[in-house]
């Protein structure tokens, strides 16, 4: 799984270095890697958010339907599935692709981060290891390493020591170098992980904004859905979904859940720039008219045969 994660991670980092090494700047390259993935994600986006707003409108079908066959679910169970068929509800791929990418950017991401040697650099496994294994010297020194994250403690130790890290070549040191000093937020170092600071800390507003930005994405986007019209088990789920983000942007690096609150902002304006112009009741009416006129189609044809 660490090989998987660490391919994902390895081309994520192609990515973002070759923005960084546009802008010399990792906020500015995490921008525009978020940016790439909503514009590319864009036309399912907009897909969901009308299939959305379509089972927001089959709720109350589907609560009569329960409560007619309550007592027989094997029943129940057929009638609703008719009814979504009949609805045009059938279809979830586009939404279990957008669920697996999220969950493959939050690892990849974090992967591309930690490990900016073997993933952004692209530095040779051995290399790699031999740069970690002079961490304990500079341990002894008294210097705090970045406890778990052994490649980010390389990158911002070895500027000034690479005596010691003489295993890089010009090239690799020019990178480190680069990185080192882009790495970070208005001077704040993005290697920092809040949960090792105080909670009044600047660190610990990487993931209250992570928090406030998902409350505030989540809400307008069951707005514009009309999700919220629907029962508390599934308004509420989104929400329980932003447990695990919160929980890397308060345990990992800082550059997380800047990551996290970037993409959080732009969904949000990408949901109102759906709700403007391409407002999913609007495209929700325009599909059902093709929908419609696709069944008719379909019944003149059968009688065409007959």
């Amino acid at each position: 799984m660490s090989a998987i994660l660490d391919f994902i991670g390895s081309i994520f980092g192609y990515v973002l270095w070759f923005f960084f090494d546009l802008f010399d700047n990792y906020s500015l390259a995490i921008v525009c890697f978020a940016l790439i993935i909503k514009i590319l994600f864009f036309p399912l986006d907009i897909k969901a958010k009308i299939t959305a707003a379509r089972s927001a409108k089959t709720f109350s079908k589907q609560a009569a339907i329960r409560k007619m066959y309550k007592d027989n679910p094997k029943k129940q169970a057929e009638e609703i599935a008719k009814l979504t068929e009949k609805e045009g509800l059938s279809g979830g791929f586009g939404s279990l692709i957008q669920t697996a990418f999220q969950i493959i950017s939050m690892f990849g991401i974090f992967r591309a981060i930690v490990k900016p040697l073997t993933n952004m650099f692209h530095i040779s496994a051995d290399k790699v290891s031999s740069a970690v294994a002079k961490l304990p010297t500079l341990a002894n020194e008294g210097l705090k390493l970045i406890q778990g994250y052994d490649q980010l403690s390389v990158v911002r130790f070895a500027p000034g020591r690479f005596h010691i890290f003489d295993m890089f070549n010009s090239s690799e040191v020019s990178d480190i170098l680069d990185f080192n000093k882009g790495f970070n937020f208005f001077g704040i170092d993005f290697s920092l992980t809040p949960k090792g600071f105080s909670l009044f800390h600047v660190v610990w507003l990487f993931p209250l904004c992570c928090f406030l930005t998902s409350i505030i994405s989540v809400h307008i986007n069951q707005k514009v859905s009309k999700t919220s019209e629907m029962p508390g088990c599934v308004k509420i789920t989104p929400y329980l979904m932003m447990v695990p983000y919160l929980f890397f942007a308060v345990n990992m690096p800082i550059a997380v859940g800047f990551y996290y609150i970037i993409t959080n902002i732009l969904t949000i304006i990408e949901t109102l720039i759906i709700a403007k112009f391409f407002s999913p009741a609007k495209l929700v009416a325009k599909a059902e008219a093709a929908r419609v006129a696709r069944l008719l189609q379909e019944e003149k044809n059968v009688g065409k045969k007959k």
